[in-house]
């Protein structure tokens, strides 16, 4: 029995060790916070991972017997579950991180990658449009209309009967330097969250520091929506703030 449970301990410190880096790769990477509330994968990928580390080992536990001849076969089955498992875990979760975050007329919305649309991303690759190229973190863009009229139409036509809009169609993605000048003409003060959320403690803070170079931009993500801070002359991006900004 104690044999038994070494192994058990040993099996869960490795496989705590490789959730921890995956833990780490998804919430540091792919979903920095607070997109992972926003896109709403923490509960999803926290309980599938706390299943993956927890399973093998106390499988371990449960079949492990010193000089048992089929021993090495048997916990080589459940390495290559865990791997299995997790590996098909991990790829989810990456298809459903936060490609781009797209200023779309006067609002920022999260695009996943499983989101964007196959066809305007090829067609934006055929156009070497650099700004629709996804990264292994979310990228920040803005999305013009299309040039070309029919293309608007086809468009339009889309987004009413529920197909894909300006932010999952990379074709239409610009650098976001391109939509500064709209992005600081839709933007509000900072003293308007202030009226809602007075405890917010970074809010205060940017407030007393300097309080008109600071503005806000709703950001609409797949669970939950939140505010976007950019700086009020050069309409850079500061940071986001996960409260809503609807009120």
């Amino acid at each position: 029995m104690k044999n038994r449970f070494y192994a058990f301990l040993i099996h869960l410190s490795l496989s705590s060790f490789v959730g921890i880096i995956a833990g780490i790769i998804v919430f540091f990477l792919w979903y920095p916070a607070p997109l992972h509330e926003a896109i709403g994968v923490t509960h999803i990928f926290l309980v599938l991972l706390s299943v993956d580390v927890v399973i093998g080992p106390v499988i371990t536990l449960i079949i492990y017997k010193r000089g048992k001849p089929s021993l090495k076969f048997d916990l080589a089955v459940i390495a290559a579950f865990q791997v299995a498992a997790l590996t098909y875990g991990m790829h989810t979760v990456f298809a459903g991180r936060p490609a781009f975050i797209v200023f779309n007329v006067d609002m920022f919305e999260v695009t996943r990658a499983l989101d964007i649309d196959e066809n305007s991303a090829k067609k934006a690759q055929a156009d070497g449009n650099r700004s629709a190229i996804a990264g292994w973190s979310p990228r920040w863009v803005g999305a013009l209309p299309s040039k070309d009229s029919k293309r608007r139409q086809e468009i339009l036509f889309s987004s009413v009967q529920g197909g894909a809009d300006w932010p999952q169609l990379p074709e239409l993605f610009v650098p976001l330097a391109q939509v500064k000048a709209q992005m600081l003409q839709k933007s509000k003060p900072l003293q308007a969250l202030q009226e809602r959320y007075s405890d917010n403690e970074r809010i205060e803070a940017l407030l007393a520091r300097n309080p008109d170079n600071v503005k806000w931009l709703p950001l609409r993500g797949k669970v939950k929506d939140m505010v976007v801070l950019i700086d009020g002359v050069s309409a850079d991006v500061i940071e986001i703030i996960d409260i809503n900004p609807w009120f």
